[in-house]
């Protein structure tokens, strides 16, 4: 009985890990969420670290607000339920990889996960790409079009594929590394994907502690953040087709990646001004909006759950356009909007709790890991949320890892305290 439930729990861990990517909906994930958790609710002796339960705290706080602001404002239940969804989603997915990986038997199972998923997801990619291919002309925009934008779970196993033998607290080897590196590393490329390259680095660095405030860390920071800048500055330089289908296009779109987040001086009737600074327009728009409450209530405390984005025009984005958005690819932007300047703040809490992790007090090298991963998975949140909507991107997975690394290194300590 006891190999069935293990067995079990592996197979919600790989479902709750599969299904936000396989399939981009929401609600899917979200029923699939709740079902799961009817075996967690069962599950009265279980109790959770300081750790996850602080991590979880600011998240829930968030959602409270929201929730309490949308007294404040008329709204349709629909855009009520999708808000709460989207809110409540991070928090399931933590609690989730946090309970499944403590019932798990084999606590190596979530890295065999994340390699062996990853490895099929990128064999899957590279064949839907090379099917496409021999039937087509392939562009940059087509290859992303047909392939996806980028896949987290590869991303993940890539940074831990490089991060070395002796760093992994695993009892035994993965199987085909090799292979698998090699599947990883043209998916990698396939995806051009600046978000994956950019979020590769810091996680790389962080799991190697060079992100942490000690002199080697500065030093590392200090070299990376100067090559990024020169860089960008070297791209500013460059006369760039945007039309351009190939190797140019890509630089092109890296070349306006810092004004696409910020900028939001456009002309809504330049199509091709609009898309390339779509972004910073999203979020100047949120911002412009949180002030339609009396007392300024809206800038405190946002609009609530079911608050709408008006873009100001029919924006093309689907079928007969769509004016009025429930979310944002700026997800600072976004919880403001929905929570507030204290929403804000709590979410900035949030990443500085989950970043000092990295300064702990370490007992052994797992700890170190685990610690550091953390951190860096702070700093990912950091820079995703700028441009992904962060925890709120409804194909995120990496919450559950999250919750998985948070159990364990709760039991990592724990077994280092039987030991002493």
């Amino acid at each position: 009985m006891i190999i069935q439930k293990d067995i079990l729990y592996k197979f919600f861990l790989l479902l709750v890990f599969t299904i936000p990517i396989a399939i981009s909906s929401i609600e899917v994930t979200l029923v699939m969420c709740a079902f799961m958790l009817i075996f967690l609710l069962l599950d009265i002796r279980f109790k959770y670290s300081n750790s996850v339960v602080n991590t979880l705290t600011p998240l829930f706080l968030i959602f409270s607000i929201a929730t309490i602001s949308t007294f404040f404002y008329s709204r349709e239940w629909y855009d009520i339920i999708k808000d709460i969804a989207y809110l409540i989603k991070p928090i399931l997915f933590i609690i989730l990889g946090y309970y499944l990986t403590s019932k798990i038997k084999d606590k190596d199972f979530i890295f065999k996960t994340i390699f062996y998923l990853a490895a099929l997801f990128a064999a899957y990619h590279i064949l839907e790409i090379a099917m496409y291919f021999f039937k087509n002309q392939l562009s940059i925009s087509l290859i992303r079009y047909v392939g996806g934008k980028a896949n987290y779970i590869e991303l993940f196993a890539i940074v831990l594929l490089h991060v070395g033998k002796n760093t992994l607290p695993i009892k035994k080897p993965i199987k085909f590394a090799f292979l698998i590196r090699i599947l990883l590393y043209i998916s990698f490329v396939l995806y051009f994907s600046r978000t994956m390259l950019v979020a590769f680095f810091i996680l790389f660095l962080a799991i190697k502690g060079y992100t942490k405030l000690t002199r080697k860390g500065v030093i590392y920071l200090t070299i990376f953040i100067s090559l990024v800048l020169l860089f960008f500055a070297s791209l500013q330089t460059m006369e760039l087709d945007r039309s351009s289908k190939g190797l140019e296009g890509f630089l092109y779109k890296l070349q306006i990646a810092p004004s696409e987040i910020f900028s939001a001086d456009v002309d809504i009737n330049n199509h091709a001004q609009l898309w390339d600074h779509w972004r910073g327009y999203e979020a100047h728009k949120a911002f412009e909006q949180l002030d339609e409450a009396n007392y300024k209530y809206g800038y405190f405390f946002g609009k609530g759950l079911g608050s709408l984005v008006d873009l100001g025009f029919e924006a093309p984005l689907s079928e007969g356009g769509i004016q009025y958005i429930p979310i944002i690819h700026n997800g600072f932007a976004y919880i403001m909007f929905k929570a507030g300047f204290v929403g804000m703040f709590i979410y900035l809490l949030f990443l500085a709790y989950l970043y000092l992790t990295a300064y702990h007090k370490k007992t052994n090298s797992s700890i170190v890991f685990f610690n550091n991963f953390i951190s860096g998975i702070s700093l990912f949140y950091l820079f995703t949320t700028l441009i992904i909507t962060g925890v709120y991107n409804q194909g995120d997975v990496v919450t559950l890892i999250l919750g998985s690394f948070l159990f364990l290194k709760f039991y990592y300590n724990k077994q280092s305290q039987i030991s002493l």
